[in-house]
């Protein structure tokens, strides 16, 4: 699962590295966690949106190859969302508490994402997240990151939910899949971190057949990620700042090298 993450890198950073037109206006952040506001990019509403369906043949290619069937890439926009997902069908906004994350392997079929699966996807950008380890009768939590600390997109639904005044409410949640060989000593599910070449066709509004993106559907390679054990610290979901991921003294990183 993923119910901790990390956003420290630059407003400036996050706009050059998902194609944003405009720079967001945030702060670092240490301890997101699930409830509160987080920022993602989604596509940006056209005046005369057309959604179409994706065949086998105009599928992006997990290589990088563009789809055989030239398309308009939609522009791209820096939105808020509150984490936990209320469907725009509920009546109940309670149900958010529950679906913070959602298993990416069947979100085309849960009556509460498939709709969000076809039409309202986002990424949601991190430069890491935490999970927690039993040891005996204590949990040691870990900062997950990618080698050199980068920027990464986990993959993420939106939804626009009304409540009985007619306010609008548009909240999120992160996908999961099977963790990688590092991540499984930790958790049986990891979020899904979508690579840049992805991020196009995750985003664009016309792929509106989600079983299109099966391909993206995957562990991130393990080797690629490290493991930093941190301290209770970052436990508390209202601690902030550097400190939750200072490692813990006499350990190092670990990754899937070796």
């Amino acid at each position: 699962m993923c119910g901790r993450f990390t956003l420290r890198a630059a407003p400036q950073e996050v706009a050059k590295h998902f194609s944003l037109f405009d720079v967001p206006t945030f702060s670092p952040r240490y301890n997101i966690g699930p409830g509160q506001v987080v920022g993602a990019i989604r596509a940006k509403a056209l005046e005369a949106p057309q959604a179409v369906a994706i065949s086998d043949d105009m599928k992006l290619q997990p290589d990088g190859g563009e789809p055989s069937s030239p398309s308009v890439t939609p522009p791209r926009e820096w939105a808020w969302f509150r984490w936990g997902l209320i469907p725009h069908w509920s009546s109940d906004p309670s149900i958010a508490n529950r679906l913070i994350n959602a298993r990416a392997e069947t979100v085309s079929s849960k009556p509460a994402f498939r709709s969000a699966a076809r039409y309202r996807r986002c990424l949601i950008p991190a430069d890491g997240f935490y999970e927690w380890k039993s040891e005996g009768r204590r949990k040691q939590p870990f900062f997950i990151r990618l080698r050199g600390d980068k920027l990464f997109a986990m993959a993420g639904l939106w939804d626009r939910w009304h409540t009985p005044t007619g306010e609008v409410v548009e909240t999120c949640t992160i996908l999961t899949v099977q963790p990688n060989r590092v991540l499984a000593e930790l958790h049986n599910r990891m979020p899904l971190i979508l690579p840049p070449e992805a991020y196009s066709v995750w985003l664009d509004p016309s792929v509106t057949q989600f079983e299109a993106l099966q391909d993206w559907l995957k562990p991130y390679p393990e080797e690629e990620m490290e493991l930093v054990p941190v301290s209770t610290y970052v436990n508390a979901i209202h601690n902030e700042g550097a400190r939750c991921i200072q490692p813990v003294a006499g350990f190092e990183a670990s990754s899937g090298e070796g």
